[in-house]
């Protein structure tokens, strides 16, 4: 029998970051932890290894795993998930990017635009790149430099709990969701203008899931809510609106259409390739006129609305953690083929 492969994650904000990332990495772990052509070590940066990984177990429903607080010695590949490297090690290496939001929103102040940036091209100097979109894959290898035969694209997904099948927020109106931060990547004040030029009598509601928006927008906050609460919200709405002018996936738009929500996204970067035909897409992000027209036709055309479910629905179903788990695996795989072979490989 072939001896598993070691592999050492990055793992050091598993347990407090429940955030995008975080979610991709929990969802492959709990598939990795089952192989038996794995060895798996987690890198974390707690002081009291025991208890962290007492943690990291709960979270994943599996202790089949190491934890260290560096790379041990006898590691094969290193896999950092984080959108960088964080752990310095000599072992041949996979990273996942999921955005290259650091060069191309580069931060005003010198030292933390290079804190911010360094960690991402540690990992291209050396590692095989995953891209969590196509749309990821150009931007890495844009502001980066890289060749494009040095990335490959293993789409996400979202869990099965996100599905239409059960209670759905009611709420006094009728409302449009947003869901995510406030900040100007984000656009939402392009969707807040736009929900008041569409329904200046407010009978639609503008409801935000996430941060708070200023108390200017008149929208109805919900505050950060976790999975559980968030899911029948988009049951509940008439439409999801996701405005954002730069998203590395997108995860707001999967789940909503995966809960059968309607969605209206901004054209341009990941939005494009997650929703394909089964949304509203705005061509120019930035047109209030646009979003207002889309937001009042699929608020009060139910035949539009029962469409965009349909296709949103359907569109939903391609996307798979397997699916993501094992070409995450295959390129892991590679990687090691080109590294070692039955000859060189020591125990």
């Amino acid at each position: 029998m072939t001896a598993p492969i070691r592999l050492a994650v990055d793992a050091h904000n598993l347990e407090r970051d429940w955030r995008g990332i975080s979610r991709y990495l929990r969802a492959l772990l709990e598939r990795f932890a089952r192989r038996d052509d794995l060895a798996l070590t987690l890198l974390v940066y707690d002081l009291f290894v025991p208890r962290a990984r007492s943690a990291i177990a709960e979270i994943l429903g599996t202790d089949t795993f190491r934890v260290t607080r560096s790379v041990p010695r006898n590691t094969e590949i290193m896999w950092h998930p984080w959108n960088g490297t964080f752990f310095k090690s000599p072992y041949p290496a996979v990273a996942t990017m999921h955005d290259a939001v650091p060069f191309a929103f580069p931060n005003a102040d010198a030292a933390k635009r290079e804190n911010e940036q360094e960690p991402f091209r540690r990992s291209v100097s050396s590692a095989c790149i995953l891209a969590n979109s196509a749309f990821t894959a150009r931007e890495v290898e844009r502001h980066l430099g890289i060749e494009p035969s040095r990335t490959r694209v293993t789409l996400l997904a979202v869990e099965d709990a996100f599905t239409p099948d059960g209670h759905a927020a009611v709420f006094e109106r009728p409302y449009v969701l947003f869901v995510g931060a406030i900040e100007d990547r984000k656009n939402f004040a392009t969707l807040a203008a736009a929900h008041a030029l569409a329904f200046p009598d407010n009978t639609v509601a503008l409801v935000c899931a996430g941060d708070r928006p200023p108390a200017e927008f008149g929208a109805v906050a919900l505050g950060s809510l976790d999975r559980d609460a968030l899911i029948p919200w988009y049951r509940g709405a008439l439409v999801t609106a996701v405005p954002s002018l730069y998203e590395g996936f997108g995860f707001p738009a999967l789940e909503a259409m995966a809960c059968g929500s309607p969605v209206v996204v901004a054209a341009g970067s990941s939005l494009d390739e997650v929703c394909g035909d089964a949304a509203l897409t705005i061509e120019t992000p930035t047109d209030v006129g646009a979003w207002a027209e889309a937001l009042r036709a699929v608020c009060s055309v139910a035949t539009l609305r029962s469409r965009l479910r349909a296709a949103g629905l359907e569109r939903a179903r391609t996307f798979s953690w397997e699916r993501c788990a094992d070409e995450t695996l295959d390129a892991i795989r590679e990687v090691y083929r080109a590294a070692y072979t039955s000859s060189s490989r020591s125990r």
